[in-house]
């Protein structure tokens, strides 16, 4: 989930990813929690939640794990507990280690592994978090297969990845296996709307995150997205006559930088509109769209919506041939004004 705001979790906020919650609420509490455990996903679908309710489970000190309340809890609230580990890109641990690196070095693996040996300060164990466990540099997954093939007592290693095929297959075959599975969207709208999201973007920050709530919060609070946004309503779907083509592309001419995001946001509304069309998609989703389009939505012909899709195909094939950004918009904006005058 996001980053920047640490959410105490539970067992039952992870219902629905099965191997998760089997992991949460019967594996542990059994005494049979893995050694070393490849956690995989999307980005932003949980991972780095669900390694810190682990570590809050295997550390908490208190009678109904994790309390929240023991001092291993607070501590690990507070990112200052001493039997747990964090390594990721560009934050090393080991002091020859240099900040703002993409890739983990072997030094930090080096270093994890010495602090893995050494006796547990609270006496309960020690866990090691690795995220971003692809960019583990060769050298540094070789240091750490060692350690997953004999792991010191009461140790537990946890890697996040996002692309797990990029890890050593010595390493992948060393570890318990989870993977969680993108989120409905009314369990992402539920997660916005516990972090206090404005209730207007929910429905489509759920909608288009594609199942990653970190993604939704991302969006939520993205305010780019949200001007880029509203200027295509206005210039492509409010658009009156092939006259004011000319002024809304010169209006974008200076924005190719933000090509990329604005097809692919122009993309995600089209499709939204052609799912309502063919009842994949609540009719309630596109009430802020003009009058023609909800009502294109509901009875225009799917060729219509065809032909858009491949318009935005070809815009981005026109961009790739070097076609000046402006002339793109033109020749969208023209495609979007000759489908709408067919409906």
């Amino acid at each position: 989930m996001a980053a920047e705001e640490k959410v105490l979790l539970r067992a039952e906020d992870f219902d629905g990813q099965e191997a998760a919650s089997r992991l949460l609420r019967q594996v542990i509490p059994a005494g049979g929690m893995p050694h070393a455990v490849l956690l995989s996903g999307i980005r932003g679908v949980g991972k780095r939640s669900l390694a810190e309710l682990i570590s809050r489970t295997l550390l908490c000190t208190g009678r109904d794990k994790p309390c929240g309340e023991c001092p291993a809890c607070r501590q690990l609230a507070a990112d200052t507990h001493p039997d747990r580990t964090v390594i990721r890109p560009g934050e090393p641990l080991s002091p020859k280690g240099e900040k703002g690196k993409k890739n983990i070095p072997v030094d930090d693996i080096r270093e994890a592994v010495r602090i893995l040996s050494a006796h547990a300060y609270e006496g309960v164990g020690r866990v090691l978090v690795i995220e971003q466990a692809e960019q583990m540099n060769g050298n540094a997954q070789n240091a750490l297969l060692k350690t997953l093939e004999e792991p010191p007592q009461d140790t537990w290693i946890l890697l996040l990845s996002d692309s797990p095929g990029q890890l050593l297959p010595t390493i992948r075959s060393r570890c318990w296996l989870l993977r969680l599975n993108p989120w409905p969207e009314e369990k992402v709208a539920e997660i916005l709307r516990r972090r206090g999201a404005e209730p207007e973007k929910i429905a489509e920050c759920a909608r288009i995150c594609g199942g990653s709530p970190g993604r939704a919060l991302e969006i939520a609070a993205d305010s780019e997205y949200w001007a880029r946004r509203g200027r295509l309503m206005k210039d492509f779907f409010s658009l009156r006559a092939r006259s004011e083509i000319l002024a809304v592309s010169g209006t974008w001419k200076d924005d190719k930088d933000q090509a990329a995001e604005m097809l692919d946001e122009l993309e995600q509304m089209v499709s939204l509109l052609m799912k309502v069309r063919l009842g994949q998609a609540d009719p309630a989703l596109i009430r802020e769209y003009p009058e023609e389009w909800r009502r294109a939505a509901a009875e225009g012909e799917i060729r219509g919506w065809m032909r858009l899709a491949d318009a935005i195909t070809r815009a981005r094939l026109l961009r790739q041939n070097q076609v000046t950004w402006q002339a793109v918009v033109e020749r969208l904006l023209l495609d979007f004004m000759e489908v709408k005058s067919r409906w």
